[in-house]
């Protein structure tokens, strides 16, 4: 496994944040030539695609085979196996996967951030620095084929070519900024102006506003490459119960601005935006704002869960570790006492809300620095619980 520090900007260099956001973003695309073929290398590589289809045991759908613009059915690339009283269903059959491959088909790793720890850091970085939702998928289709065929994608595209060469073709949007709602439809597509047209190499990138057709080809190399997508939150998702029709409306459509959920001196500007595209409506901007921002953490990215033998029932003395706050939300005062934690809602007596403000207000802490007394016991349970549901964490520093 490779370790990588690869974040936004990286991905981008050498153009600046300032740059792309100011004269890209939502706006056209970008092709990056670096001519530096490792440049990904900590984040994925060649060799890693091939042992992830050969040895990593993922099973449908963790990988899909496509051509021509349909994907394969399950059964035509995997088998059942048996062993001893247990069957493993869709074992991916690296034979059939194989023969399909060099036929022209291309193999799909979608979500490969799930199991792939230097995308899933990548994407949780993404996702804290813009607070959007972020994924990420691998492909690799072989020298001499046609990958997807034309189509547009209603969320931001950024590709980066990890081996070999791929030749994109891009069309003007016959949509701008497409909501999430707006998906394209071969049947009704009309081709628009080229745009573009580019070869990445290894050590490229492309950014894609969404909207933008675009279809691609291989010529005498093979291509592997990874689409991180990014969903944004935009303003029609908050208008759309007011004013259902806002969709068709373009300025509606577009992304409330990167870092929205986590910087709060955006937040005039954002009440100012709501003012004048819903006047009248009988609902507090900060609402309507927080409940933005409670829906775009439900979708963040999290950093994977992973399993530990060497575990401990806590003690008073256990050094224990809180999340970051842009992870949880607590209402305060209220009881039942609810925190919000990675997407999920969780409730608790009103009469431990205290105990939870003084636990959140320290990075580390041991119980036995906060509680004394009968009431220790009180807050080891807590602890425990709050413990189990991946809030606390056992800091082994």
């Amino acid at each position: 496994m490779h370790s990588s520090t690869h974040d936004f900007a990286s991905l981008l260099h050498p153009i600046s944040m300032v740059e792309f956001f100011s004269s890209y973003w939502e706006c056209k695309p970008l092709v990056i030539h670096r001519k530096n073929s490792k440049f990904y290398e900590g984040l994925l590589t060649n060799r890693d695609i091939e042992d992830i289809i050969s040895t990593s045991d993922a099973r449908y759908p963790a990988i899909i085979l496509s051509k021509g613009g349909s994907y394969y059915p399950a059964h035509a690339y995997t088998t059942d196996i048996t062993v001893g009283q247990l069957t493993f269903p869709g074992v991916p059959d690296v034979n059939k996967i194989s023969m399909e491959y060099s036929k022209g088909a291309t193999v799909s790793l979608p979500a490969l951030h799930r199991t792939w720890e230097p995308l899933s850091r990548l994407c949780i970085r993404l996702e804290e620095a813009l607070d959007y939702a972020a994924h990420a998928n691998a492909y690799i289709t072989p020298g001499g084929t046609s990958g997807f065929t034309p189509h547009y994608d209603t969320h931001e595209v950024l590709v980066v070519q990890i081996a070999g060469k791929k030749r994109w073709l891009v069309d003007e949007p016959p949509l701008k900024l497409p909501h999430s709602s707006q998906k394209f439809t071969a049947e009704s597509f009309t081709p628009g102006p080229r745009v573009m047209e580019t070869e990445l190499t290894a050590g490229d990138a492309l950014y894609l506003p969404r909207g933008y057709v675009h279809s691609t080809t291989t010529s005498d190399s093979h291509s592997a490459h990874v689409t991180i997508g990014l969903n944004v939150l935009t303003w029609a998702d908050i208008a759309w119960e007011f004013i259902p029709s806002c969709v068709e409306n373009e300025e509606y459509r577009k992304a409330l601005p990167p870092g929205f959920a986590s910087r709060a001196e955006l937040r005039p500007a954002l009440k100012q935006r709501l003012a004048q595209m819903l006047p009248g409506v009988p609902v507090e901007h900060d609402v309507l704002i927080d409940r933005a921002i409670s829906l775009v953490q439900s979708m963040r990215r999290r950093i994977p869960a992973r399993f530990r033998a060497d575990v401990a029932v806590i003690t008073a003395n256990s050094l224990l570790q809180t999340p970051i706050k842009q992870r949880y939300d607590v209402a305060q005062g209220k009881d039942p006492l609810t925190l919000d934690f990675d997407g999920k809602r969780f409730i608790f007596p009103g009469a431990l809300s205290g105990i939870l403000a003084a636990m959140c207000a320290r990075a580390t802490f041991r119980v036995a620095d906060l509680a004394a007394g009968p009431d220790t016991e009180t807050w080891l349970t807590f602890a425990r619980t709050l413990q189990r549901i991946g809030f606390l964490q056992v800091n082994r520093a």
